[in-house]
């Protein structure tokens, strides 16, 4: 049975922050670690590790939140001004599927605006939607992917990228490669490094279930793919590995 109280979402954001603030390292107006995660947000240099720790165990203890409760808990942790609630919102997200299902392409859009660098985009898109829960709504899906790709919100057109990395590595439905090919073809020409990695990291994950189908597109638009999704993925073809 859910249940919802007055402030709750806000109460439960306060609940996290003095986790973190009891878990905290040295806390900094700009996190040290800044040119490595592409954003200077306040940091408190707690590990991943804890960080996902408290979420799991603030999951198990509050898992009869309903689920706008909890969508307006990671509105709050989202629009936070640390690196780690950010983070932190991305793990309370992968651990509760039953919430998950509420998550529409309006959340997303919303979240992705308050996030900034490859380490807080990818936290949030790379694996917490499953191929099954993405193929469930697809035309939605389909719709926010091809948007996020054309959207002048760099973060955003990465994110149409990475949302699709663990999707099309775990399944072979057609749909999912066909908007993944898409894409890149949309961003392959674009040169910043936010994008660039995750069309190779894309078209690596491809591999999996469409070895030969990558094999062909490297090929085919080699002079116009970025050096480095080149460069990786064709070691990958031809070894396997990474």
């Amino acid at each position: 049975m859910f249940y919802i109280r007055p402030n709750m979402a806000k109460d439960l954001r306060a609940e996290i922050l003095v986790q973190l603030r009891t878990h905290s390292g040295r806390g900094t107006k700009h996190s040290g670690d800044a040119a490595y995660l592409g954003n200077a947000h306040f940091s408190y240099h707690i590990s991943t590790p804890v960080k996902r720790s408290i979420a799991k165990a603030f999951v198990k203890t509050r898992g009869e939140i309903s689920p706008t409760e909890f969508l307006r808990l990671l509105d709050g942790l989202f629009r936070g001004k640390s690196y780690d609630e950010k983070a932190i919102a991305a793990e309370l997200l992968g651990f509760s599927p039953i919430h998950r299902k509420h998550v529409t392409p309006r959340h997303l859009d919303s979240w992705l605006d308050h996030l900034v660098g490859w380490a807080e985009v990818d936290s949030l898109c790379y694996s917490n939607f499953t191929p099954e829960e993405m193929l469930s709504q697809w035309k939605a899906w389909k719709a926010m992917l091809v948007t996020f790709s054309k959207d002048k919100n760099v973060h955003k057109r990465r994110a149409s990228l990475v949302l699709l990395t663990r999707a099309v590595s775990h399944s072979s439905d057609p749909r999912l490669s066909k908007i993944a090919f898409e894409n890149i073809g949309r961003l392959k020409s674009e040169k910043d490094i936010l994008i660039t990695k995750a069309i190779s990291w894309l078209l690596r994950s491809l591999i999996r279930h469409h070895k030969k189908e990558v094999a062909a597109y490297i090929e085919t638009n080699a002079a116009s793919l970025p050096k480095i999704a080149i460069r990786e993925t064709r070691r990958k073809l031809l070894t396997g590995r990474k």
